[in-house]
């Protein structure tokens, strides 16, 4: 089952990445970054933490990661989006 979530979480981060690359448009960039941040990463958090030889304090760690991330992830794009917008505006 982690190899499946590892897997899916990193197919995930490699769509978003490719499709950030290959638009133009900032805000429709922006989209792509958040699934990276709001899917990816908690499906590779949560591969991982389900790794058989993994001890607690190396699921504790990842989980803190993860968490960090899917916390973190939605407010940095949304902050980036609104000094994109005021920029775009002067």
């Amino acid at each position: 089952m982690s190899a499946v979530l590892i897997w899916a979480g990193a197919l995930v981060a490699a769509f978003a990445t490719l499709r950030l690359l290959l638009t133009r448009d900032r805000f429709l960039r922006l989209h792509f970054v958040t699934a990276g941040s709001v899917v990816a990463a908690p499906l590779v958090t949560a591969g991982l933490a389900l790794v058989p030889w993994s001890s607690w304090h190396d699921v504790a760690k990842v989980l803190l990661i993860g968490l960090l991330l899917l916390v973190t992830g939605p407010a940095t794009v949304i902050t980036t989006a609104r000094a994109a917008r005021r920029a775009s505006h002067e």
